[in-house]
């Protein structure tokens, strides 16, 4: 195991790090200076000599190369850098910010895995049923629906019809409802399309006609067999959708006006704000990196050909 855990740790590392030299390349070079669209924006009449004396504090004089190693220093001491729309450090920005994303993916997340799982089981289980028939529509429905579509929605209904909920206003914990459901039912369709496939492939098994043979109960043959066949490749379908989820909170955010990540790097392309949106890439690439590492550890746990596999007998 320690071996394992070193070397997916290892050649984790040049993807990290090409990841966010792609990142700066593209940010870098995107037409346009950062400094003279935050001046205008602000309306403040600047001379060149001014956009050049701001430039040199931003260190955005320097070549693009230059300012990527620079940056990959000051990363090692946990200097983000600094905002050039609010003056403040990117890292005390992305701690305001951070708890309202990460609270909506976690909600989104659960109860994505919780409606996949019912959802999956039931329309595998009970096929050719009108209720199995009904769910597996509902959720080729809910795959195809896009998110802003479903937020506006959710809004329509919920807050302006009904008025159950405010409108765009975030305030208690109660706002992030219909955020979680905008997030979560998208999920859970496209997870319970594959836990589904994953039952019934499983339940052709010949080890699972012996169990039914045998004349064990469906809750046992699923609890006992089916379930822990499938949860290999459902654990790194869960990893890939909890990064998504993060990665999607941009336009659920902003739609819902919650003052999460999403909200700020979305902002922070508006302003060209260059250390905001390098922090945003690093940040999602390292929730990629450890949602997979975890899911990589639980699947080399659960499989017992990997473990043998590890001791030489591959």
């Amino acid at each position: 195991m320690k071996q394992f855990v070193f070397t997916r740790t290892f050649s984790g590392i040049p993807t990290l790090f090409g990841m966010t030299l792609i990142g700066f390349l593209i940010i870098g070079l995107t037409p346009g200076d950062p400094i003279e669209m935050e001046l205008r924006r602000l309306g403040v009449a600047f001379s060149a000599e001014q956009v050049e004396a701001l430039r040199v504090e931003y260190g955005l004089n320097k070549p693009l190369i230059q300012r990527y190693f620079l940056w990959l220093f000051d990363l090692f001491r946990l200097d983000l850098g600094t905002s050039i729309a609010s003056g403040r450090p990117v890292l005390e920005l992305f701690k305001e910010h951070l708890p309202i994303t990460a609270t909506l993916s976690v909600l989104a997340f659960m109860s994505s895995l919780a409606l996949s799982l019912g959802l999956g089981g039931v329309t595998a289980v009970s096929q050719r049923t009108s209720l199995s028939t009904g769910l597996y529509v509902l959720t080729m429905f809910l795959v195809s629906v896009p998110s802003f579509w479903l937020a506006l929605f959710l809004l329509a209904v919920f807050a302006l019809g009904l008025g159950w909920f405010k409108l765009l206003q975030f305030g208690n914990p109660q706002d992030l409802i219909l955020p979680t459901i905008t997030l979560s039912l998208g999920h859970s369709a496209v997870m319970s399309r594959l836990v589904r496939e994953r039952i019934i492939a499983v339940m052709s098994e010949d080890y699972i006609r012996l169990a039914i043979a045998k004349g064990l109960t469906r809750r046992a043959i699923l609890g006992r067999h089916v379930f822990k066949s499938i949860l290999p490749p459902l654990i790194t379908n869960w990893a890939i959708s909890f990064g998504s989820l993060l990665g999607g909170s941009v336009i659920v955010e902003n739609i819902f006006n919650l003052p999460g990540l999403g909200q700020m790097a979305l902002q922070a392309i508006a302003e060209r704000d260059f250390a905001i949106l390098q922090a945003y890439l690093l940040f999602m690439g390292l929730v990629f990196f450890l949602a997979n590492f975890v899911a990589d550890l639980m699947n080399h746990w659960l499989t017992p050909q990997i473990k043998k596999g590890d001791n030489g007998l591959r």
